[in-house]
């Protein structure tokens, strides 16, 4: 059996991509483009939200939070989602990519609602899916950790 530490440095599971990693960089795409999106509208004001509701921040207009959405959600759930799909990145990365995509999400969210004190449904849903981005990287790795153990086939 191959001790945990050792795992990724089995050359049969070190660049396997499960379910779980396809689910994940698919999930992850998924919330880069919307935050792309999401913060090109900010930044044209094409949502014309209240600027009262920037009270509570350094930003005088959606401008600055769209371009805070861009670098600090979009770019790292692209950079997450490429060491998914890219087959030679080692899966260590994907999974760590992973963690951090969805943590840096539930802290935006977390942050946001502090700071704006404006709730909006998409915020839960949103909260959700960096819980769920968490949940399929750990599965991913719980995936690998697994085959590890299991002996190669045609052996007993």
């Amino acid at each position: 059996m191959t001790a945990p530490s050792d795992t990724f440095d089995d050359p049969r599971v070190g660049n396997q991509r499960t379910r779980a990693a396809w689910a994940l960089g698919g999930l992850e795409l998924f919330v880069a483009l919307a935050a792309i999106g999401g913060g090109s509208a900010l930044i044209a004001d094409r949502w014309a939200m209240p600027r009262e509701w920037l009270a509570n921040t350094p930003f005088g207009t959606w401008a600055g939070p769209g371009v805070a959405l861009i670098a600090a959600i979009a770019m790292p759930h692209l950079v997450a989602a490429a060491a998914v799909v890219v087959p030679s990145v080692p899966a260590r990365p994907g999974i760590f990519g992973g963690l951090l995509a969805g943590g840096s999400l539930i802290a935006w969210i977390v942050l946001q609602v502090a700071l704006l004190r404006v709730f909006f449904f998409l915020q839960p849903v949103m909260l959700v899916v960096g819980v769920v981005e968490i949940a399929l990287a750990l599965w991913w790795r719980r995936d690998i950790e697994n085959s590890a153990a299991r002996p190669p086939r045609g052996q007993p």
